[in-house]
């Protein structure tokens, strides 16, 4: 099997083209290996950060509907459309697309799990829309970035609790403008990191995990978009002239470092000792945390003018794609900084880059099944003008059931289908009239049902059987004295018209109230 890295590209052109109707709102797959398109996906206008990828789907937030388009990448189409309550500005999934983290225009946080449909919302954590978001690599925390300078760190288990208070863990607010982008890196650990860029002209790198400032950068102008080396060992920013800066982590700064055997050097000089040297990054230097760093040095090209829209770095991180206004999509060399072909263009502005887990390595042969999308299952409060947040879970209630004996094991007890089966017969034998409340038991089946009843609904039953009880008496009581009425107006109507009372007498009491 060979090799293969895809680049996933989405085009947004100008809502005054008509962006719905114009023929390059769409998304296509481009192989990096050979330069050529291998799929395209029609119907679709993404703003930026508005893109999640997974193995075997795409989803696209729309700029002009408050939906997200659900793409099947193996049959090359699109799958399901999912309304929402509010228009989405960020999308992001986890590696395998189990989960879906999108940010609305009101700064909230919506997550929707693709398995099961269940679709969580958070209250308004930020004060603007939210414009851009990102997933770390376990899956664990989601971070989100807004135009009230802010980033909020969230704790996707956290979030995903029925019970939880759908609060963020951490704030980290060092910058002074909107948020731009925000990438979190590889590692795990003590290693982990993010990237944000902001339109104070400023990078900043945290340890998102303690929610404390590692290093900032200072940029000679705006960025328009970010990229994250694929080890982390440092970032790329692109601006609205067409030009692209790298900045490398280990070449942060002029400090010497001390040396193992108790000498100082620069940062790149040669010890000439034993070789042994206690390095620590200038990345992770608690004391110039504070302090920013210049950087300077920029990638350009002839003709190479349009602003920078959307940036990735290839698997091996040899070679950057670019993505422009002006709808090319450039390769740079990372090495050299020159601009090493043109991948496409198109009519329209490209939005956003993503470039995809390379396949064909040996333990890429394990068949892995297609998963099935479950659209959200909303519940009536899930308004986007409603404060609250709204939790909804679509699990089925619990039964009590106690088995004493194994399922037929033909010809898979564990499979959909006879669990399937298993439920539907549970639910026709609680339906069926003849179902007692007391113990009993199912002959047809392999199941023996010795309670259905908790202690609560124990306690329900015998209270509202008192009450029952309660009401006969009373009845029997008003009987009996509707009756001895009956016997005195009889008595009183015979004295006064005794044809009546004779009729009176056949028919009796239940007769006349007919």
């Amino acid at each position: 099997m060979t090799l293969t890295e895809l680049v996933a590209i989405s085009s947004h052109p100008p809502s005054s083209s008509g962006a719905s109707a114009s023929p390059e709102a769409y998304i296509s797959l481009h192989d990096l290996h050979s330069f050529t398109q291998t799929s395209t996906f029609k119907r679709s206008c993404t703003p930026a950060n508005s893109l999640a990828v997974s193995p075997t789907h795409i989803f696209a937030a729309q700029s002009d509907k408050s939906v997200l388009n659900v793409y099947n990448r193996s049959k090359n189409s699109l799958e399901t459309t999912v309304p929402l309550p509010e228009q989405l500005t960020a999308v992001t999934c986890s590696s395998n697309g189990g989960i879906v983290a999108m940010g609305t225009a009101s700064g909230r946080v919506n997550i929707w799990e693709t398995s099961s449909g269940r679709y969580t919302s958070t209250p308004l954590s930020h004060l603007q829309k939210i414009t851009t978001i990102t997933m770390d690599p376990t899956s664990t925390f989601l971070l989100t970035g807004s135009l009230d300078t802010n980033i909020l760190v969230w704790s996707i288990p956290h979030l995903l609790l029925p019970s939880s208070t759908k609060k963020p863990s951490r704030t980290l607010e060092y910058h002074q403008q909107p948020v731009i982008s925000i990438l979190c890196g590889h590692g795990t650990g003590p290693s982990a990191l993010a990237v944000s860029a902001a339109a104070d002209s400023s990078v900043i790198v945290w340890n998102y995990q303690d929610g404390s400032l590692l290093r900032t950068f200072s940029l000679s102008a705006v960025p328009t978009c970010l990229a994250l080396d694929p080890v982390d060992r440092g970032f790329y920013v692109g601006f609205s002239d067409g030009s692209i800066q790298q900045v490398e982590f280990s070449k942060v700064g002029n400090r010497t470092v001390e040396l193992g055997n108790g000498t100082t050097t620069s940062p790149g000089e040669n010890s000439g000792g034993d070789g042994e040297r206690s390095y620590d990054s200038p990345l992770y230097r608690a004391d110039e945390r504070h302090i920013p760093i210049a950087t300077n040095g920029r990638w350009s090209a002839e003709g190479h003018d349009s602003a920078v829209t959307a940036l990735g770095v290839v698997f091996q991180g040899n070679y950057l794609v670019a993505g422009t206004e002006s709808g090319s999509v450039n390769i740079w060399d990372a090495a050299t900084g020159q601009l090493f072909r043109t991948l496409a263009t198109y009519k329209a502005p490209i939005s956003n880059v993503k470039i995809l887990p390379p396949t064909g390595f040996s333990d890429d042969g394990i068949a892995t099944s297609q998963p099935t999308v479950v659209p959200p299952r909303y519940h009536e409060a899930v308004k986007a003008s409603s404060g609250n947040q709204a939790d909804v879970d679509t699990t089925l209630p619990p039964v009590l059931l106690q088995f004493h004996s194994t399922l037929n094991p033909t010809p898979d007890p564990f499979s959909p289908t006879s669990d399937l089966e298993a439920i539907k017969r549970d639910m026709a034998y609680f339906n069926s009239p003849s179902t007692a409340r007391s113990t009993s038991s199912v002959k047809g089946d392999r199941i023996t049902i010795t309670e259905f009843k908790n202690n609560e609904d124990a306690e329900k039953i015998e209270t509202l059987e008192k009450e029952l009880a309660a009401m006969k008496e009373r009845y029997e009581r008003l009987n009996e004295v509707h009756k001895q009425t009956w016997e005195e107006h009889t008595k009183w109507v015979m004295e006064v018209d005794k044809e009546k009372a004779e009729k009176m007498k056949e028919m009796g009491p239940e007769g006349m109230q007919e």
